[in-house]
């Protein structure tokens, strides 16, 4: 049977924009949070795939979800350079002692952990009883420190909402608004109790006696500041990252422009950023697949990547066998989708990823390519054909 050159290359063409946009279904690549640093790069990363460990040469090891619970909707915490790594995901927590090779889980189905964070000696996260967590009246606070779990007495007013570890000092506040608005430190001493309820309270950065708590508001977000046993609001908007403080000034991400706190928070323009979150004193902002560190002078800090997604490699061969099968496919799965499984990753957050034989190629493809060339080369054909 001859077939038209013509109805070949359409047929071509449709089959391989099929294959390609299905190939496209999967999560972006994206940054989230830094979790780890040694002084000159980021040793561990949080993204939406999973977590990113340095391997030392400028490439990070993949470290899959499939690991704790297969949940790539995760919430994480390291300390000690990414060596112990506390992870919660669906109301569990889960430790790695070894990297994030091993996860265990540290509770189970009584309880529903809401947040968590490193603290100088170890983390502490907060639960609630499991199934009774709607409205709860009161918290469980744990915390993990030189290899054993405790759970500790906090004798604060009602349910906490949200818990932040003041590292690389020691201790950690929590805050709620159930059934009064509080903050208080990690002896229960209440550092606020301002009456009312007004809504959910989480406590996102603290520096001296200085608080900064965000709350839910109508359509968005408030940002409070605490100073002296006082709130006061300082910005409302939709959305609102940070504050995070950067050795001078508090700086926030607040409806995509940054701004800084000179009494009010003014303005000093708009970026491209996704988050704005620090790290034992650093300061960090998310940029589509990259993470940017801020600093330098000027009005508008100066943003210098520091980790790409192009710098993600494979898991290491660790665990049961398993286990490692099942993050071999984790990693065939998120890694396949940007086409990163036939290249070699970058090993600078500025560089591209490599094919094996060591060029540099661009990964993936867009979903809505399509190959007119080979139209185009059928057309020519059917003209010759027809000459």
């Amino acid at each position: 049977m001859r077939h038209h050159p013509l109805a070949v290359a359409i047929a071509t063409v449709a089959l391989l924009s099929v294959l390609q946009t299905a190939s496209a279904h999967g999560p972006a690549p994206v940054a989230l949070e830094v979790l780890a640093h040694d002084g000159e790069v980021p040793t561990l990363l949080r993204t939406n795939l999973g977590l990113a460990r340095s391997a030392g040469d400028g490439t990070y090891e993949y470290i899959c979800p499939s690991r704790w619970d297969g949940n790539e909707l995760f919430l994480a915490e390291a300390r000690a350079g990414g060596e112990e790594i506390l992870v919660h995901s669906a109301g569990v927590a889960y430790l790695s002692s070894d990297a994030g090779c091993t996860f265990s889980a540290l509770t189970g189905d009584e309880l529903y952990v809401t947040d968590a964070a490193e603290t100088q000696t170890g983390f502490v996260f907060i639960a609630e009883d499991y199934p009774d967590d709607v409205n709860p009246e009161s918290s469980h606070v744990f915390e993990w420190a030189e290899g054993a779990l405790r759970e500790l007495s906090l004798p604060v007013p009602g349910a906490i909402d949200g818990v932040v570890g003041l590292v690389p000092e020691p201790g950690f506040l929590v805050s709620g608004h159930r059934p009064e608005t509080f903050v208080a430190d990690e002896t229960g001493r209440l550092l606020l109790s301002a009456g009312p309820p007004t809504s959910r309270l989480t406590p996102r950065a603290a520096t001296g006696a200085e608080v900064w708590l965000r709350a839910l508001v109508e359509d968005g977000v408030s940002l409070w500041r605490v100073s002296d046993g006082e709130a006061t609001p300082t910005a409302s908007a939709t959305i609102i990252h940070g504050p995070v403080y950067d050795g001078t000034r508090w700086l926030a991400l607040i409806d995509g422009a940054v701004h800084e706190f000179v009494g009010t928070w003014r303005p000093l323009g708009d970026v491209d950023w996704t988050c704005l979150r620090s790290h034992a004193g650093r300061s960090f902002a998310c940029s589509l697949i990259a993470m940017q560190e801020l600093g330098g002078p000027g009005p508008l800090p100066t943003a210098t990547p520091v980790f790409s997604t192009l710098q993600f490699g494979p898991p290491r061969a660790c665990g049961e066998s398993a286990a490692q099968l099942a993050c071999e496919r984790d990693w065939a799965h998120f890694g396949g989708e940007p086409g990163w499984l036939d290249t070699l990753p970058a090993t600078s957050p500025t560089g591209d990823r490599r094919a094996p034989g060591g060029c540099s190629v661009t990964a993936g493809r867009d979903a809505g390519f399509v190959p007119w060339s080979l139209l185009f080369a059928a057309i020519v054909l059917m003209r010759r054909r027809r000459r």
